[in-house]
C-alpha cells in the first residue's frame, strides 16, 4: 500500500510527463512507503496526510538527485545538491512518524514495592 499517489507527488512537485518518468516516480512511492512501513511498530497508523507528506518528500529527495553529486558546474552556473542520495529518512521525518506513537507509549507509573507474603517486620525505634 503505497502512502501516496503520482497526483500526491504531481500536487507538490510538478507535472510529471513521460512514460519513463511515471514508472519511475511511481515505483519510488512504493518503495518510500514500504521504508516508511518497516520503521512502524506493529499495529500503529500514523495520520494518513503525514505519511503522504514524508513519502513524496523521500521521493523529491531521491529523484532529484539519482547520480549521488554534490554539486556540479556548467560555465559560470553552479548546483550544489544533498550531500546523500537515493530514498531515506531524516531523522525529524522518523521522528514525526512516531510522534504520536511514542506519545501514548511512554508515561511514568509507580512500582509498589510491597510484597504481602511475607510478614510485616516492625523496626526498632532504639538506636545503638
Amino acid at each position: 500500500m503505497a502512502y501516496a499517489t503520482l497526483a500526491d507527488y504531481e500536487a507538490r512537485h510538478g507535472s510529471v510527463c513521460s512514460a519513463e518518468q511515471i514508472n519511475k516516480i511511481t515505483a519510488l512511492l512504493d518503495d518510500a512507503s514500504a521504508l516508511i512501513q518497516s520503521i512502524l511498530p506493529v499495529g500503529y497508523t500514523p495520520a494518513q496526510e503525514l505519511t503522504r507528506a514524508v513519502t513524496v518528500a523521500m521521493v523529491a529527495r531521491g529523484s532529484t538527485n539519482t547520480g549521488g553529486l554534490r554539486s556540479k558546474t556548467v560555465g559560470n552556473v553552479s548546483e550544489a545538491y544533498a550531500e546523500q542520495a537515493g530514498l531515506y529518512l531524516t531523522e525529524g521525518e522518523e521522528r514525526m512518524l512516531l510522534a504520536a506513537y511514542d506519545a501514548d507509549h511512554s508515561s511514568a507509573y509507580t512500582v509498589d514495592a510491597r510484597d504481602d507474603g511475607l510478614p510485616l517486620r516492625r523496626r526498632s525505634s532504639c538506636r545503638r
